[in-house]
């Protein structure tokens, strides 16, 4: 099986929704684990043999979570944009500066929902096995809204703008009128954070693929 096969099932794997409301979250976390599981037995059989890992309820998998093709080499693809984890560390504007070069229309991933935030969780958690934090595309500045790199609304936020900037993000924009950028922490479940842009840190871009024929 392809690595990068494994990759995206293995994502898929981390982000199966446990239902609301049914009062066994503790099964859906054992069908998880049971999934995970043959997902990475599966990859150490030998390659000629292509037998499917069975699971037990193959309808807990969301198909349009591996169906959003169309992205380059290297890159993740999830519902219709493609992205790619960057372990090299770097300032935000580096990072930002990087995602361009990489590809057209690159730029630092946004952040559109929790299932999002989640799906870069385990996109970060799969590649970066001592990271602790990463960059994305978010910042603000005293007297704005919350502004993503891409160009995104900020329809979205994980808080109210002013938890996630904390006592220091306050403190810097009252002084020194200056810009803050947006964190995500892997050690406190994919929670945002203000931080100075001048920290270096690993990043996740992201570009919508041109799913156009030649």
């Amino acid at each position: 099986m392809k690595p990068h096969s494994v990759l995206m099932l293995y994502l898929g794997v981390l982000l199966l929704p446990v239902s609301e409301g049914n009062g066994l979250p503790e099964v859906k976390s054992r069908e998880r684990r049971f999934l995970l599981g043959n997902v990475l037995d599966w990859n150490k059989r030998p390659s000629g043999d292509n037998e499917v890992p069975a699971s037990r309820d193959s309808s807990v998998v969301d198909p349009e979570l591996f169906c959003q093709g169309g992205c380059l080499d290297g890159w993740i693809s999830y519902l219709g944009q493609c992205y790619m984890f960057v372990q090299k560390r770097e300032t935000w504007e580096e990072a930002e500066r990087t995602c361009q070069r990489k590809v057209t229309g690159g730029h630092l991933t946004s952040v559109s929902s929790a299932e999002h935030n989640d799906f870069l969780v385990s996109l970060a958690t799969y590649h970066g096995q001592q990271t602790a934090q990463f960059w994305t595309g978010g910042s603000h500045k005293k007297g704005s809204s919350l502004e993503w790199t891409d160009g995104s609304g900020a329809n979205f936020l994980q808080r109210p703008l002013s938890s996630i900037l904390h006592v220091f993000g306050e403190a810097i924009n009252s002084f020194l009128h200056s810009r803050i950028c947006l964190k995500i922490n892997l050690g406190g479940q994919g929670n945002w954070d203000g931080s100075d842009c001048k920290k270096k840190l690993p990043f996740v871009c992201s570009y919508k693929p041109n799913l156009t024929p030649p």
